[in-house]
C-alpha cells in the first residue's frame, strides 16, 4: 500500500498525468444518512440539508453493480474506489456484497472504505474481511463516552468502538487478508495525554494511526481550525488557486445514482449526469463535465455558481496544482 493514497493525492504530480482517459478516483455513497451528527459535518446541519433537498437512503445493490460494470469501458483501472463520503456506509446491509463485487471486478486497483466503526460489529466485520477489502479508514471521534457525546451528539460507547476495531483486526488476520487498517482522530483540542491514549489504544489494532487536522466543511468547524495554513494531513495548503483539480481526476456517485464532480459537494450542486441513464465513461467524457472543466480553466472555480463559495479548494495539496497548464489543457475539453 502506498501512503499517497491515504492522503488522497496524485503523488506523481497531477499536471503530468492530464488529460486522463480514466478517473483516478471514484467516490460513492452506499448510504447517505449517518448514525452520528458530528458538529463539523454537514450531517449535523439539518436545516441546510432540508433546504438543499438532501434525502437519506441507501443505494440499491443493482445500481451499485451497474456502476462497477461501467468501469470495464474505461481504458485503465480506477486507481481507487472510495466507499463512503458524507454517509455511514455500514447502514447499507449490502455493503459486504458491494465490496466483494467491486474487488472481483478487476476494474479497480484499490477498494477502500470510510466508517466511524460504531456499526462494525463482529458479524459485519467478518463479512467485510472475507470480501477482500483493500483498505479501511476508521474515524475516531473521541477517547471516552463523554467526548463522543460532545462531538457526535449521540450516546456512543468508546469501549464498544475499540472492541469493534479489535474484532475486525483479528478477523482480517485470521482470514489472511491484506486489508490495510488506518485509524485516525481529528485534533480538536487533544491534550498530550489524549494523544498518548490514542496511540496506545489503537496502534496495536491497526496498521497505521494518524492525528489529522479539522477541515472547514461547516462554519462551526472553520472557526475551530487552529493552523489554517495546513490541510487535513498537515500538508501546506495552496492559497490563491485558480483551477480546482477535482473535476480533472475524480467523480462522486451519490446514493440515487446522480454523479457529481466533487466529494465536498454535499448539497449535490455539481451533478453532471446519472448512472441510471448513462455509463460512467459517457459521463467522464461527456459535454457537461467538459463544460464544467472549461469554466474552471478559463474563468476560475470562482465563476462556477456551485463552487464559488467553496472553502475546500485550497486544501488540495500543491502537487495537484494545474494552474500553470490551464491554457494548454483547454483544447482537450472543447
Amino acid at each position: 500500500m502506498h501512503w499517497r493514497y491515504f492522503i488522497f493525492g496524485r503523488g506523481r504530480g497531477l499536471a503530468k498525468m492530464l488529460p486522463l482517459n480514466t478517473p483516478n478516483k471514484v467516490h460513492v455513497d452506499p448510504a447517505s444518512g449517518c448514525n452520528f451528527k458530528c458538529f463539523f459535518c454537514p450531517q449535523s446541519d439539518l436545516e441546510s440539508l432540508k433546504l438543499a433537498g438532501f434525502k437519506t437512503g441507501v443505494m440499491k445493490l443493482e445500481l451499485f453493480k451497474k456502476m462497477i460494470n461501467d468501469f470495464v469501458w474505461f481504458p485503465n483501472k480506477i486507481d481507487e474506489l472510495v466507499l463512503g463520503n458524507y454517509g455511514e456506509l455500514l447502514l447499507n446491509k449490502d455493503i459486504s456484497e458491494m465490496i466483494e463485487y467491486a474487488v472481483s471486478s478487476k476494474s479497480v486497483r484499490e477498494v477502500s472504505l470510510i466508517t466511524n466503526a460504531a456499526l462494525l460489529d463482529k458479524e459485519i466485520g467478518e463479512k467485510i474481511a472475507l470480501a477482500g477489502l483493500h483498505k479501511i479508514r476508521i474515524s475516531i471521534e473521541g477517547l471516552s463516552d463523554e467526548a463522543y457525546k460532545n462531538t457526535v451528539n449521540v450516546n456512543v460507547s468508546f469501549d464498544k468502538i475499540v472492541k469493534n476495531i479489535t474484532d475486525f483486526y483479528k478477523s482480517v488476520r485470521r482470514y489472511g487478508n491484506k486489508t490495510f487498517i488506518y485509524v485516525k482522530i481529528i485534533d480538536i483540542g487533544l491534550t498530550p495525554e489524549d494523544k498518548r491514549k490514542f496511540f496506545n489504544v489503537f496502534s496495536p489494532i491497526s496498521d497505521s494511526v494518524g492525528i489529522e487536522n479539522l477541515m472547514p466543511v461547516t462554519e462551526k468547524a472553520e472557526k475551530l481550525i487552529g493552523d489554517k495554513k495546513r490541510g487535513m494531513t498537515g500538508v501546506s495548503i495552496s492559497e490563491g488557486r485558480f483551477v480546482c483539480p477535482s473535476p480533472f481526476y475524480s467523480l462522486s456517485v451519490h446514493v440515487n445514482g446522480d454523479v457529481g464532480v466533487c466529494c465536498s459537494d454535499w448539497h449535490h450542486q455539481t451533478n453532471i449526469g446519472s448512472i441510471k441513464n448513462s455509463t460512467m465513461q459517457e459521463i467522464w467524457r461527456g459535454s457537461e463535465l467538459n463544460k464544467f472543466r472549461l469554466a474552471h480553466l478559463q474563468n476560475s472555480w470562482r465563476s462556477v455558481d456551485a463552487c464559488s463559495g467553496c472553502i475546500m479548494v485550497d486544501h488540495y495539496p500543491p502537487y495537484e496544482d494545474i494552474d500553470h497548464i490551464r491554457d494548454n489543457l483547454q483544447k482537450h475539453y472543447q
